[in-house]
């Protein structure tokens, strides 16, 4: 079993150094740093050296698009979407969502863009992280779907369809952006990994994880059944939940023939819930995931929306279960 960490936050190389130098003593394999649009905006440059010290510490070096376009997992904001709006979905109310469209074949040429970006800096591949509509909320306070030009031409009439038909195109379309996506970075010579967010706990489609895991060109695939930030407060709720999600995800990755990880949630973790966390990820190794992953570096410590509440204690302990786990696994 491999180890993975995210990593984000943090621009100032010498910092960055120390930090990889870190986690390949702590026994991690890979690191996941975020690559938003701001990044590809000022950062770019500091990316291929970010990526150069990971490479250097001994550590395989992946991106994520966070927050990207909005359609990706990620506290991060996106300027393509403020600046056009035409990009961004729009539901039957005529309001505008804070997320662009799937279908929009703007969002192709930007992520091209970004994925030509990531290739420039050296890094093994990219990890999608989470791809989604725009879910009820903020950005969305009505729980609306798309109804852009974009989507009723790819549908037909998609307000008249019935929901579950409506739930299907959506889910393709997300499919259907994926593959795209693979297959763009697999001609820039990028790795692909994808994350998926657990079945059922959002008002996202429900995806078809068996053909995810099975696109021509991906290398990985896997979930993040955080059960703490999905509300899974008990222990029967919390095993439940982990060998739904991490057994399902296992066996899609298994039957496409690809690697599969699970991620753990090191952030938003009460100090009463610390215990719980431990517990929840043996069971979690005990799926035997190809890679087990954190977020994230040092439990959110630098970020006070998602540090844990004792983000110290919260990392140690973390750090030493998994370097457990990973010895008895070899």
């Amino acid at each position: 079993m491999r180890l993975a960490c995210s990593y984000f936050g943090n621009r100032m190389v010498r910092y960055v150094r120390e930090d990889m130098q870190t986690l390949h003593r702590l026994g991690f394999d890979r690191v996941v740093h975020t690559f938003s649009e701001n990044d590809l905006a000022y950062y770019a440059g500091t990316l291929r050296e970010i990526v150069a010290v990971t490479r250097e510490a001994g550590l395989e070096a992946w991106l994520d698009p966070w927050g990207v376009a909005r359609i990706f997992g990620g506290e991060a904001f996106s300027r393509w979407t403020l600046q056009e709006e035409d990009l961004r979905q729009r539901g039957p109310s005529g309001r505008r969502f804070d997320g662009a469209c799937l279908n929009h074949p703007r969002l192709r040429e930007r992520m091209t863009e970004w994925i030509s970006a990531a290739a420039a800096t050296g890094a093994t591949g990219i990890f999608w992280d989470e791809p989604h509509w725009t879910p009820r909320g903020p950005g969305n306070p009505g729980g609306e779907y798309c109804v852009c030009e974009h989507c009723l031409q790819r549908s037909g009439d998609l307000p008249q369809l019935p929901a579950e038909e409506r739930e299907r195109f959506r889910a393709e379309s997300v499919v259907r952006l994926l593959q795209d996506l693979v297959d763009l970075a697999t001609q820039s010579r990028l790795a692909s990994s994808i994350c998926v967010l657990p079945q059922g706990m959002t008002d996202q489609p429900r995806l078809p994880w068996d053909r995810i895991a099975a696109l021509p060109g991906l290398a990985e695939f896997g979930t993040d059944p955080y059960w703490e930030a999905f509300g899974k407060t008990t222990p029967e709720e919390r095993d439940a939940f982990i060998d739904q999600s991490a057994g399902a995800a296992r066996d899609a990755a298994r039957a496409a023939g690809v690697a599969s990880m699970l991620w753990v949630q090191a952030f938003r973790i009460p100090h009463t819930g610390e215990e719980d966390l431990l517990t929840g990820v043996r069971r979690l190794a005990s799926h035997r995931p190809d890679t087990i992953a954190v977020w994230s570096f040092e439990a959110c410590a630098q970020m006070s929306s998602l540090s844990c509440e004792r983000p110290e204690v919260v990392w140690r302990a973390l750090v030493d279960l998994l370097g457990e786990l990973a010895q008895q696994d070899t």
